[in-house]
């Protein structure tokens, strides 16, 4: 495929981290080529169409619009209005022949756990810290791009642009999920099953390989709004695909980039199609 137009950036991936990526750069007036090796745009939010069903390629569910989220400011930044619709409760699950019922609520959540999987005082402390934790990683996320930081002045904005009163959650950084639920004796092999069910839903990883720091916004994702797209997640794609190219950019599928060089300043992008 030759390429007709100037881009002032070109970014390799439709997921919805390129596709937010290109959202926040057109909004700032850049003209953005987004190179996508498949045949549909959209990464884990993808969808396919087979004798009028669609199919989700990955994730089958949305969230990320409540306060401190990155789709809330996405749509606030940008104006973008992704077609969704709230689904209530988020989800229901069923362990051993008994119906878990994942409320969004969390006192409903807690009260839900502690019926299931008994030890009401335990279960209850286990799920306020985890979500303690996070409410405060989605609010540190937006304020922190450059995570893990990796030069000095990456270090030294991080320093400067958080409260010493949040350090505490650092430690979770080094502690699994596992090693936490048995700090809070939650740790039956019930329990076990069901967290590493969930975790393998969020952080592809079950509880002895996962950090607590992330864990937690893994394990209490349906305590915040999730929706349904209608249509499926590739609308939401469309709706930014759309975002982007009235502002001059473009999106090419079945463009799979093979190389990126550079020399003397300039970076050369090589793709399958040459």
């Amino acid at each position: 495929m030759k390429i007709h137009q100037n881009y002032d950036a070109i970014i390799v991936g439709s997921g919805m981290g390129g596709m937010s990526a290109g959202a926040m750069l057109a909004k700032n007036g850049y003209k953005v080529l987004i190179l996508e090796a498949a045949h549909a745009p959209g990464g884990c939010s993808s969808s396919y169409y087979r004798k009028g069903f669609v199919f989700e390629s990955g994730a089958t569910t949305l969230m990320g619009f409540d306060e401190n989220q990155p789709l809330r400011r996405l749509e606030e930044e940008t104006g973008i209005e992704i077609p969704k619709e709230e689904i209530t409760p988020p989800m229901s699950v069923w362990l051993n022949g008994k119906q878990i019922t994942r409320y969004k609520n969390r006192e409903r959540w807690i009260a839900e756990a502690g019926r299931v999987f008994g030890n009401e005082t335990a279960q209850r402390a286990f799920w306020e810290e985890a979500l303690k934790v996070s409410d405060l990683i989605w609010k540190l996320s937006l304020k922190n791009n450059l995570f893990p930081p990796q030069k000095p002045s990456e270090w030294l904005r991080l320093i400067t642009q958080n409260s010493p009163l949040d350090v505490w959650v650092l430690k979770y950084a080094f502690q699994s999920v596992r090693q936490v639920m048995q700090q809070f004796d939650v740790d039956t092999p019930e329990f076990r099953r069901f967290v590493d069910e969930q975790l393998m839903i969020t952080a592809q990883a079950q509880s002895e390989e996962t950090p607590f720091l992330f864990g937690a916004a893994g394990l209490t994702y349906t305590n915040y709004s999730n929706y349904y797209v209608p249509g499926g997640l590739l609308e939401m794609v469309n709706a930014i695909r759309l975002y982007i190219q009235n502002r001059g950019g473009a999106l090419h599928t079945k463009e799979a980039v093979q190389l990126i060089s550079g020399k003397e300043g300039e970076f050369i992008i090589h793709t399958k199609k040459k």
